[in-house]
């Protein structure tokens, strides 16, 4: 089942404003594509591939900063899980996007949950059942706010897609950390 909580760093006692800003200035983001901002994270020193094919890349990872772990942390004991990395992605404007995918590198445990935390400016996410190919029903988009979680279920991933599509009206910044567990790490 997936999870939805608009208010969960809220419930949690995250300085969110803080938090946005710390993320937001003091990483040193990677531009690999027009269509976002990426940052990949571990407490391990890991390489994490996305993608196949041409498409296919390749991260090393940057030692985990205090926000991310403080966050990782409420989330492990408040859902019992073994999140140990964190993906970050950072949409600029309303333009930048993420296409459909399914978080099913071979290095991610897929039989584990993924939580999306995010940060800033509102975005939903879309998500659908394979193979469907029609348009995304009112209950397949959920809007993404300013300190919202959004969790996909142990084994969603080897079932459903899910994207960050463009946004119809000018929006200013959002940063998401994607946190999963890695096969072979804890």
């Amino acid at each position: 089942m997936l999870i939805y909580d608009k208010i969960f760093l809220e419930k949690k006692d995250v300085d969110i404003h803080n938090s946005y800003n710390e993320l937001l200035n003091g990483l040193d983001w990677l531009r690999v594509t027009e269509a976002r901002y990426e940052y990949f994270m571990s407490e391990n020193e890991i390489e994490y591939s996305y993608g196949a094919g041409a498409g296919k890349r390749t991260y090393k990872s940057k030692p985990m900063n205090d926000v991310v772990v403080n966050i990782m942390d409420k989330l492990n004991e408040e859902f019992n899980t073994k999140f140990d990395i964190c993906f970050l992605n950072r949409y600029d404007n309303e333009k930048m996007w993420l296409g459909w995918h399914a978080d099913n590198s071979p290095e991610i445990d897929i039989n584990h949950p993924i939580a999306v935390i995010s940060f800033g400016a509102e975005r939903e996410i879309w998500v659908k059942e394979m193979p469907y190919k029609g348009d995304i029903p009112p209950e397949g988009k959920y809007m993404h706010n300013n300190g919202s979680l959004f969790m996909m279920p142990a084994g969603y991933q080897k079932t459903h897609l899910h994207k960050i599509p463009k946004w119809y009206v000018p929006c200013g910044t959002r940063i998401s950390l994607t946190y999963r567990k890695y096969n072979n790490l804890s």
